[in-house]
């Protein structure tokens, strides 16, 4: 039975910032980046063997971003998780301009 965690946050710094700090946070946590950054709003990643898949949506509100973070695991310890750091991360994450 495959598992499903999901959740969002408003920040206050562009898209592409937020698709980059999701890609750190991907690689922090040792997940290869199949949709690398490239200007779009999304980004996925998943471990050795897909036994998590993890993606990151960011689209534009307000001058900010509004972030939605989705991970998918045969694995519900796995999925939930993956999904609560790359949100945890994403969130942390400050631009510096």
């Amino acid at each position: 039975m495959p598992y499903w965690y999901w959740g969002s946050c408003n920040r206050s710094y562009d898209p592409q910032n937020c698709v980059s700090f999701a890609t750190d946070s991907f690689q922090k946590h040792g997940l290869s980046v199949w949709v690398p950054p490239g200007g779009g709003y999304a980004t996925f990643a998943g471990n050795t063997g897909s036994s998590v898949i993890v993606q990151v949506a960011c689209a534009p509100q307000n001058g900010g971003s509004q972030v939605a973070v989705s991970a998918f695991s045969e694995d519900d310890n796995l999925a939930k998780t993956t999904q609560s750091n790359v949100l945890s991360d994403v969130q942390s994450a400050m631009a510096i301009n």
